[in-house]
């Protein structure tokens, strides 16, 4: 079988690119042909093996500097895939889109199996004014696109299906994503100096580190030790520097590391009380499951993708406060529980489950 993927960037390696990059190495190792179709890509140890095309002139994606210039971005992107898909889609079987925009660009005759890890939401800030007016038509369109272009489509947890089924009216199949469980499992000696939090996200109002940063000012006077560390992509953006402005107003202790290797990480999950996920709706699926693999205590908000199935193993709650205060106050309960999380993973999330029952739906789709 033929697999063409199409995703928008592969410049920045983070969950999506991984999730591209762990399906696209097992279906080669099991005999499958498989191109990616990508914007953007970069030189990474992890993408050797892969056959990635992307434009003449790469295009980088951010979606962070204003609403105009994130909807000319998005142009961009989705006609420098369209061009791409229109050149290489008929030699493939079955044709497999990574989110939005790359779902719109995959021609309507061919079989369609998407991978949406969240329902396409673009602005998750009330001082998007522009965003806001268009996000309801662009809706509409969205739902009209997909109707006619009937794909089969797989979700990672039942929070996205609900919220996709509601925007589309299709009934998507879950199938979880694995994680490097094993590896994020691996014991660390590490010590512990602080009450430390970590959020292991890209610097981006939809990761909404602010929030964290906010419960970190209320909850200094009950936890005089408590220190945050950021660790995920950053650039010097409004966002990132309204961030650091709010620190040192307030005289946090506060850490940006900027992208780590994942030995790092693991450092940190281990160095960690709690890690916390605050985001607004977008991504953030792997990394409470790293942190779990770590037996690291998660927090998590109800918006994010992965809230149904983290439900039991971690706390699910906007009230970021009073979870932190409550996992201070009940910390070997809270890491009992995150224990009990860590076998999970080991022994549900794996990538050879994951790329099993998605070649399924893929042979499938290719009939």
């Amino acid at each position: 079988m033929k697999v063409l993927i199409v995703h928008h960037q592969m410049k920045l390696y983070g969950g999506a690119e991984l999730v591209v990059v762990r399906l696209a190495h097992y279906l080669q190792e099991h005999g499958h042909t498989v191109r990616i179709l990508a914007a953007s890509t970069s030189r990474h140890e992890e993408y050797e093996g892969l056959d990635i095309v992307t434009p003449p002139k790469q295009i980088s994606w951010h979606l962070w500097d204003g609403a105009v210039s994130s909807l000319i971005e998005i142009g961009q992107v989705f006609w420098a895939l369209y061009k791409l898909c229109r050149e290489h889609a008929d030699d493939y079987d079955v044709v497999n889109p990574h989110n939005f925009p790359a779902v719109w660009t995959v021609p309507h005759y061919k079989r369609i199996v998407w991978m949406c890890n969240e329902v396409p939401d673009l602005w998750h800030r009330d001082h998007a004014n522009i965003a806001t007016h268009l996000l309801k038509p662009g809706k509409l369109l969205d739902r009209h696109i997909m109707y006619h272009k009937s794909p089969t489509a797989i979700v990672a947890d039942s929070t996205v299906a609900e919220t996709f089924y509601a925007r589309y009216r299709i009934k998507p199949r879950i199938i979880p994503y694995g994680i490097d469980g094993g590896f994020f499992a691996q014991p660390v000696n590490v010590e512990r100096q602080n009450f430390t939090i970590i959020q292991p996200s890209m610097i981006s109002p939809s990761k909404n580190q602010m929030a964290l940063l906010k419960a970190m000012k209320q909850l200094r006077p009950i936890i005089s030790d408590i220190k945050v560390i950021f660790a995920g992509y950053k650039e010097q953006t409004p966002y990132l520097k309204q961030l650091e402005q709010y620190v040192a107003e307030h005289n946090l202790n506060a850490v940006f590391t900027g992208q780590l290797h994942r030995e790092e990480l693991r450092v940190l999950y281990n160095k960690a009380y709690i890690a916390v996920f605050p985001g607004e709706g977008q991504g953030s699926w792997l990394g409470p499951f790293e942190s779990l693999a770590a037996s690291c205590p998660v927090i998590i908000s109800p918006n994010l993708s992965c809230a149904g199935t983290i439900d039991s193993l971690g706390t699910v709650s906007d009230n970021l406060v009073q979870s932190i205060q409550n996992i201070h106050s009940n910390y070997l309960s809270a890491k009992a529980q995150a224990l009990e999380g860590r076998k999970f993973v080991l022994n549900n999330l794996t990538w050879d489950k994951f790329g099993a029952r998605f070649l399924e739906v893929l042979e499938g789709a290719s009939k």
